[in-house]
């Protein structure tokens, strides 16, 4: 985690002026005087004559190079108007700034929906959209999680994987991010799919955008469902690209799950859970 000066003068802490604060005690200047030695703040200037039963005294005078930092005892406190060192003021600041932010994120560590948005979730949609379609038709699971692109500072990526439907023989691998661009009408252009550490392979897909929604749609077209079920492993990176520009970068999780219920919803049943995570028990909210 980065902190710039930017981010704290947002607090206004960089905003007050540094030199009203300083105040450094310089002694006065003074002439010449008798000392036994030179003790702080003093200079060894010369010394008197002896003679005459008279010894020689050392001479001081104040140095104009001193500055005088009080020692204060250990059960007191300093005055903070006595001396004000800009460098560790500036440092005090930035880890107060730090603990809060680390407070923060630490409060956002134990929201499970920040943690489902973090890891990646899954939600597996009824088996058809509406009860005039047969049971099998329609499967859809769509996995949503926050992007692995520093760049896209955390822009979500989703994934849907959709099967066969009423003319539609074949399965759809989408993907819907920010990144991806949103034409008018539907495209068919050149994209490359990395997955995992397999070759990258370029594919002609289409490139679409969905009214109202901010985000830009890439679909594959797999020939089967059979087939885009037998590729599922259970943690799959995905890498999608136009023109040598990432534009979707995400990883999924729990694949082989998925892909069991995905069946029993292409055979008519019902999925044994619509909700896939892996979000710990402990921090979810007790169900009523």
């Amino acid at each position: 985690m980065n902190f710039s000066r930017a981010s704290f003068s947002k607090l206004s802490l960089f905003g007050l002026p540094l030199a009203a604060g300083i105040a450094f005690l310089v002694p006065a200047a003074q002439a010449e005087y008798p000392c036994g030695s030179a003790g702080p703040g003093e200079i060894v200037v010369g010394s008197t004559q002896g003679g005459n039963g008279v010894a020689s005294v050392l001479l001081c005078d104040t140095d104009p190079d001193y500055q005088d930092y009080p020692d204060y005892p250990d059960d007191q406190g300093s005055d903070s108007s006595t001396y004000y060192d800009p460098e560790s003021a500036a440092l005090e600041l930035q880890s107060a700034a730090l603990l809060l932010q680390l407070q923060q994120q630490a409060e956002l560590l134990l929201d499970p929906d920040y943690l489902r948005y973090l890891s990646g979730s899954w939600r597996l949609f009824p088996t058809s959209i509406s009860a005039s379609e047969p049971l099998g038709e329609y499967c859809v699971a769509s996995f949503l999680k926050a992007s692995m692109d520093p760049a896209a500072n955390h822009a979500p990526v989703m994934i849907n994987l959709s099967g066969p439907g009423g003319d539609y023989d074949g399965a759809l691998l989408t993907f819907s991010a920010e990144a991806i661009p949103k034409p008018e009408t539907v495209e068919m252009i050149a994209v490359t799919l990395t997955q995992n550490d397999y070759p990258s392979v370029t594919v002609q897909a289409f490139n679409y955008s969905v009214p109202d929604l901010p985000y830009g749609v890439i679909a594959f077209a797999v020939p089967t469902i059979d087939a885009a079920l037998a590729g599922m492993e259970d943690v799959q990176s995905f890498d999608v690209a136009i023109d040598g520009r990432s534009v979707a970068n995400t990883t999924w999780h729990s694949g082989l799950r998925v892909r069991d219920e995905f069946r029993r919803c292409l055979n008519g049943q019902p999925y044994s859970t619509t909700e896939i995570d892996i979000v710990p028990e402990r921090l979810k909210p007790a169900q009523p």
